[in-house]
């Protein structure tokens, strides 16, 4: 009987370092709305559901983990062979089941709460990003190195962009403000307020964004209204190789300074629009091009 004690007493104390265990080895983190998400080990079969999150998973090592992503997912280049499961307006849910992720990470803006809670419904952990500042950008690396698994890398890399961005800000903090005007698209003439990160960008290279005071994230303005503005500078998105059909349509506004100076700029809209490490590329560009107005 004292044995059958004995043995019942090990038995009790395996088990509670077991649980004990596992509950130390379960994965807690954060989204951005405060939501805790818990996963029992770091995910093995991830699905990225907008391209800022691809680039992010890639940077940090964790790019072979994704069984899916969005149509836009083209960079790096090995994202471009990944099974694609959504777009911005709609996801398709059959074949994200049949991929069996452990993991969905979402982006509120660009996804949507009608994708997000659809995927939750069907029993998958979803993880909900909505970066807001450049400052953001290094703890987004941590916590997806904590659920995918690779968490030294991603310590790293955050820690590199961190120091990036310092470097730029203390390069550019005390210079002259420069007037700038971002634009999207042409007809119609779509800019972005003080809210998004491109006005982030613009500010830490000592830029000024003309309609940071616009009340939508995504203004619809008017020709008159950036004349009466007078940007100093203009950034299109685009690139030289992809340039937009209607970037020399500034040509015939010769009255606005950055155009009678020559002031007008094209930068990818990927580097400029994806909250991921390549932002800081689009801003090196963004500070070269302001310091240019500046020079003159």
């Amino acid at each position: 009987m004292k044995y059958l004690k004995h043995s019942f007493g090990l038995i009790v104390l395996l088990v509670a370092v077991l649980c004990s265990f596992s509950l130390a080895a379960e994965i807690s983190v954060e989204d951005d709305f405060g939501n805790r998400l818990a996963l029992e080990k770091p995910a093995q079969r991830i699905i990225s559901l907008a391209p800022n999150i691809t680039e992010v998973l890639f940077h940090i090592g964790a790019g072979e983990q994704i069984v899916g992503a969005d149509e836009y997912s083209n960079y790096p280049e090995q994202a471009k062979g990944i099974m694609r499961v959504n777009n911005h307006a709609a996801a398709n849910y059959e074949l994200i089941l049949s991929l069996q992720p452990d993991l969905v990470i979402a982006w509120q803006s660009g996804n949507g709460d009608k994708i997000i809670n659809r995927i939750r419904l069907l029993g998958i952990p979803v993880f909900v990003i909505e970066t807001r500042s450049l400052e953001d950008i290094p703890n987004l690396f941590t916590r997806f190195g904590v659920l995918s698994g690779h968490v030294e890398n991603a310590r790293q890399k955050a820690e590199s962009f961190s120091q990036r961005l310092s470097l730029l800000r203390d390069q550019n903090s005390a210079k002259p403000e420069v007037r700038t005007f971002y634009q999207i698209w042409d007809e119609p003439l779509i800019t972005l307020n003080g809210k998004h990160m491109v006005s982030s960008v613009i500010e830490l290279c000592g830029g000024r964004n003309i309609f940071a005071d616009a009340i939508p994230l995504v203004p619809y303005v008017n020709i008159e209204s950036v004349v009466a503005a007078d940007p100093q500078v203009i950034i299109a998105g685009g690139s030289k190789e992809e340039k937009p059909h209607w970037f020399n349509r500034w040509r015939k506004w010769g009255k606005i300074s950055a155009v009678r100076d020559e002031h007008v700029y094209l930068i990818g809209a990927d580097l400029m629009q994806r909250h991921s490490v390549r932002i800081l590329d689009g801003a090196e560009l963004m500070c070269d091009y302001l310091q240019r107005a500046r020079e003159e």
